[in-house]
């Protein structure tokens, strides 16, 4: 993709704030008429060819004009998004925080309240159980060229990942990372999980024949997918219906099993654990492609919760990130 221009950009930053507002596909025409930028119709013609060849907005079939495309809303996020949290929606929520007797559940029963009503979208509140503690790794070959590992906690959840490989050679530095976690990571609270994986990384890179290209990859999936989220909590899916994506019933219905999908909400919460900051990740990524969830995670009294908003593909990008960040870091001031 070549590099857009700074007139391309501020001309993608018009359509997808406007298709945000109002759903509807902008025109040439319109970008024009409205002013919104200053510049002669041929040239607004030619940078929109140029943005549609660059893959970042599609004309649509019923009508002349652009959309952003799950491109142009990655290219927003990454170099455009500037977080944005009106004074109202602040004072709010800082009201909530200042009461310094509240408990940290109920700070965020009030929080999700308001971001509910504000942002009229569903939220998503999850945690990580601080007592849940790893318990023992088993292995089974599966056939030829697969193998189960399966991952069992002190309260009894199971947890499942088939890894494949293509030699003996790699199925024993499998089995030997397997070992190395039983001796290991027995009995880690799953809070600690990060910082024990890493002090066992160079045991076994020592230990096996192919750690770079084969074991660290199954290191990293394997714990990816095991940072269990064990209490979910889904507030507000009565504002999806008000959403225009989600009109259509068997659309609904889909959006509706992916907040119930537990694997998502793993997903989210190790990256949450990797970045420390709030995030915006695309549905499609979960074969979702009309979504999009931008979490954060907020930590009062040694308890950490995730905070995930869900919504279309046309989220109020701004908005969202800014009020989350928000809270995160009012978050910290109440810990203080």
């Amino acid at each position: 993709m070549d590099k857009p221009s700074p007139r391309q950009i501020k001309l993608l930053k018009i359509i997808v704030d406007s298709y945000i507002k109002s759903a509807t596909p902008i025109s040439s025409i319109e970008i024009i008429e409205k002013r919104l930028l200053d510049v002669s119709s041929a040239t607004i013609r030619n940078d929109m060819v140029v943005l549609e060849n660059n893959g970042l907005i599609a004309k649509t079939h019923s009508s002349s004009g652009r959309i952003p495309t799950s491109e142009g809303y990655k290219y927003y996020k990454k170099n455009i998004l500037k977080p944005n949290i009106n004074n109202e929606l602040k004072l709010r929520l800082e009201k909530v925080f200042n009461s310094r007797e509240a408990s940290i559940d109920t700070i965020l029963d009030q929080s999700v309240e308001i971001l509910n009503e504000s942002l009229q979208l569903p939220l998503i509140l999850s945690s990580v159980e601080n007592s849940e503690t790893l318990k023992r790794f088993d292995l089974i070959q599966i056939n030829e060229h697969e193998a189960l590992i399966i991952i069992i906690t002190n309260n009894g959840n199971i947890i499942k990942n088939t890894m494949s490989f293509n030699t003996d050679k790699q199925l024993d530095d499998i089995a030997i990372c397997i070992r190395v976690f039983n001796d290991r990571l027995v009995d880690t609270p799953i809070n600690d999980l990060k910082s024990n994986i890493a002090s066992i990384k160079e045991i076994i890179r020592t230990s096996v024949h192919d750690y770079e290209s084969f074991i660290r990859k199954i290191i990293e999936k394997l714990f990816s997918d095991s940072q269990v989220v064990y209490r979910r909590e889904v507030r507000g899916t009565k504002y999806l219906t008000t959403q225009p994506e989600f009109q259509d019933v068997k659309k609904l219905n889909k959006i509706l099993s992916f907040l119930e999908n537990t694997n998502v909400w793993k997903h989210i919460a190790y990256n949450q654990e990797k970045s420390g900051k709030t995030t915006i990740t695309f549905g499609e990524k979960f074969g979702a492609n009309d979504l999009a969830i931008a979490s954060t995670s907020i930590e009062i009294n040694n308890e950490k919760k995730y905070i995930s908003v869900v919504g279309p593909t046309r989220m109020d990008y701004s908005k969202v990130q800014g009020v989350l960040d928000f809270i995160k870091e009012e978050s910290k001031k109440y810990a203080k």
